[in-house]
């Protein structure tokens, strides 16, 4: 059982909060960007804070919870007292621990699960992990998903790679079958307090997911009646995948480094949106369609159909994902 901390001071509990989680490859962090712009929103000083989940679970971060929450404080060190501060950890759904942490410290918290249709998910999981040379480039989608079908996980693919470093695209067949996840969060949290959206209505209309989750938030939603939805962190097909992860991983460093210092941080931020396009411009090249047999397609229907229908029963909504309707 976790205990929740006493102090006289303001706490973390105190706090009112609007986290983002869902699946991953579903616009999370363009997500964060559009509701970081509201001005009654303070976000994190980064948008994947990770601090709630377990402190051996495969995702580097500066700051994870070891027994003080108080710490999660120090992720929001430019925020008022009156803002809704907001993080964004798409893999709090799939961390039990975290969402017993997030019930547990943040009673004023309301949470944000962004999905995504399953197969095009996991397709883009493929070309993510191709790209950061985690899978070989010789490797076909119908066998990266056969070996995920039939639990392999063959050595012919694998042999060089330490397990612990490929858990996320190694499971991102498992974790397409969202309702088992987002079930233990309404269980625990309460569905008033969750909010779920679909990736492909978000791409679509962005105004309207937007302005949803406003009154969702209990916020303003007309600061977004001429607000300029831009599409962030988007997979890119790299033509040097190599220089593309030290660049990543140099980001990454930074960043942990500069996310409490907003005299340097924010200056190196505003540097980094103006050299990124042109560095991506040169460093990315023109994405090559994924190829899928009707054989792999029918195999994949087949296991994520029980669990979309699950999930539309628990959200109360219809997803509108072409391959199951």
């Amino acid at each position: 059982m976790i205990e929740k901390k006493t102090d006289s001071k303001k706490s973390v509990s105190d706090y009112q909060y609007l986290i983002v989680g869902g699946t991953t490859k579903a616009a999370t962090t363009s997500l964060f960007s559009y509701l970081a712009a509201h001005p009654t929103i303070c976000a994190a000083s980064f948008k994947e804070t990770r601090f709630f989940l377990d402190s051996d679970y495969p995702l580097p971060s500066k700051f994870r919870f070891k027994g003080d929450v108080e710490e999660y404080n120090q992720l929001f060190t430019d925020c008022e007292e009156n803002q809704i501060r907001l993080e964004s950890t798409p893999d709090y759904l799939y961390c039990s621990s975290a969402l017993e942490r997030i019930a547990a410290f943040l009673p004023n918290a309301k949470l944000v699960f962004s999905l995504r249709e399953p197969i095009s998910r996991l397709v883009s999981w493929y070309r993510f992990a191709v790209q950061i040379g985690r899978l070989p480039k010789s490797l076909n989608f119908d066998d990266y998903a056969e070996d995920l079908l039939t639990d392999t996980k063959q050595d012919k693919v694998f042999k060089d790679t330490n397990p612990s470093d490929f858990p996320q695209y190694m499971q991102a067949l498992q974790q397409g079958c969202y309702s088992e996840y987002l079930k233990r969060y309404y269980d625990i949290i309460g569905e008033q307090r969750i909010y779920t959206l679909f990736f492909e209505e978000l791409a679509e209309n962005p105004l309207n997911v937007l302005n949803d989750i406003c009154h969702f938030a209990g916020i303003h939603p007309d600061f977004y009646s001429d607000y300029i939805f831009k599409v962030t962190n988007r997979t890119e097909t790299m033509r040097n995948s190599g220089l593309h992860n030290r660049y990543t991983t140099f980001r990454f460093k930074v960043r942990k480094w500069t996310h409490n210092k907003p005299i340097i941080h924010k200056p190196l931020r505003a540097m980094r949106k103006a050299i990124e396009p042109l560095y991506l411009s040169l460093n990315t090249r023109t994405e090559e369609a994924v190829s899928i047999s009707d054989k792999t397609q029918s195999k994949l229907i087949a296991y994520f159909k029980p669990d979309v229908e699950i999930l539309s029963e628990l959200i109360g909504k219809k997803p509108p994902w072409r391959p199951f309707e």
